[in-house]
C-alpha cells in the first residue's frame, strides 16, 4: 500500500483507489447514524473527485462508528473502481479533522494494513444470510442504539413479541440507552 498522496483527478477516477479517512465519532457532525456517515462520505468524494458520493461507483463501509459515544476512534473507507489484485490498489489516508481532510504523510500502520484487508476491494458475491437467530437480533440492536441508528420495524417487532428478550437487552444495555430503547418498545404500535 502506497502513502497517502492527493490524486489530480477532477472528473472521476480512472484507475481503482481507496480512501481511508480516520477521525474520532465527536468530530462527525450531524444526528444519528446515517446523517453522518452520509455527510462524511460526501466530505470525501468532494475532496478527492469534487462531487458527492454516489453509490453506483462508490463502494463504502465504516469501523467504530459508534456515534453515541465521543472521542471513538472511527474510519471511514470508500472504494471505487475495479482491480484483479486488492495489492494493486493504492489507499489515501486521510485524517477528518472536523473542519477539514488532511492528508496522513506516512505509510499506513501494519496493523490498519492488517484490517484493510478484512475489506476486500473487490467485492464478491456473497450467499443470502439466514435469518439471524434471538442471540444476533441483541447484538445488532445493541450496535444500533450505540451507532444512534433507528431500530427498524422488525428489531421493535421481536422485541414486543417476547418481553424476555427486551429483560435479556435491558441486562446488557448501558443505562444511558435505556430511556430511548424504552421509549421506542413501549411506543403505540402503528400497524394495531
Amino acid at each position: 500500500m502506497s502513502p497517502s498522496t492527493t490524486p489530480n483527478v477532477t472528473e472521476g477516477p480512472k484507475e481503482p483507489i481507496r480512501i481511508l479517512v480516520q477521525t474520532k465519532t465527536l468530530l462527525v457532525p450531524g444526528h444519528g447514524y446515517h446523517k453522518r456517515c452520509c455527510f462524511m462520505l460526501d466530505v470525501i468524494c468532494q475532496h478527492v473527485w469534487n462531487r458527492n458520493f454516489d453509490s453506483r461507483q462508490d463502494r463504502w463501509t465504516q469501523d467504530g462508528a459508534l456515534f453515541a459515544y465521543d472521542h471513538r476512534r472511527c474510519y471511514f473507507l470508500v472504494d471505487n473502481g475495479e482491480s484483479p489484485a486488492d495489492s494493486d490498489v493504492p489507499v489515501l489516508w486521510y485524517d477528518w479533522t472536523g473542519e477539514t481532510l488532511r492528508a496522513m504523510p506516512q505509510v499506513l500502520p501494519p496493523k490498519i494494513q492488517t484490517r484493510l484487508k478484512e475489506y476486500p476491494f473487490n467485492k464478491k458475491d456473497n450467499p443470502p444470510r439466514p435469518p439471524p437467530d434471538a442471540n444476533i437480533r441483541r447484538r445488532s440492536i445493541r450496535w444500533k442504539l450505540r451507532s444512534e441508528m433507528e431500530l427498524n420495524d422488525g428489531d421493535v417487532g421481536f422485541l414486543r413479541e417476547d418481553p424476555e428478550e427486551v429483560r435479556r437487552l435491558e441486562e446488557r444495555i448501558e443505562a444511558r440507552f435505556w430511556p430511548k430503547f424504552e421509549a421506542l418498545v413501549n411506543s403505540p404500535n402503528d400497524q394495531e
